[in-house]
């Protein structure tokens, strides 16, 4: 074994440090995907949006798809600054998607009930409305927050001298 070989072996990463502008840009391209299917297909996205939250789909397949977003964002920025992502980080990347989505779940069914139990005209059509401007604004809070929860941990986290 050489001299440099042990300083080599001995070489340790940083640990990851996020910022918000890093989901900022996948936000921007998931606001820019939704608007597009929206503009393209106006009458089958969000038909196929309102199908799945009436069948119970939509929330297991939002959490699907931002835990994985999420998931493939803080490894890419990881891998691109040669840093070590840390396990509280990805518990976080897991967890606050979940229980976000969840909760909000439950404001658009009181939202929901709160709609049909009114006498308005033309209900239903305001509750496909309220269904997707929910998905989508839930979509960027369970993107966002997670990174917003970490960022704001890094914060309180002991620097070495």
């Amino acid at each position: 074994m050489s001299a440099s070989a042990p300083a080599l072996a001995k070489q340790s990463h940083p640990a990851l440090a996020m910022r918000l502008a890093d989901p900022a840009a996948t936000l921007a391209y998931v606001s820019f995907l939704f608007g597009l299917l929206l503009v393209v297909f106006p009458v089958s996205f969000p038909r196929i949006i309102v199908q799945n939250w009436q069948n119970a789909r939509l929330t297991p397949i939002v959490i699907l798809f931002t835990v994985s977003l999420n998931l493939a964002l803080y490894l890419g920025v990881a891998h691109q600054r040669s840093s070590k992502p840390g396990i509280l980080a990805a518990a976080c990347l897991g967890s606050v998607p979940v229980f976000l989505l969840a909760g909000l779940n439950f404001l658009l069914q009181a939202t929901i009930a709160h709609t049909l139990s009114g006498n308005i005209p033309n209900a239903l059509a305001r509750v496909d409305e309220e269904i997707l401007a929910h998905t989508y604004f839930a979509l960027i809070a369970a993107i966002f927050g997670p990174f917003l929860v970490i960022r704001l941990g890094q914060q309180f986290r002991k620097t070495d001298p």
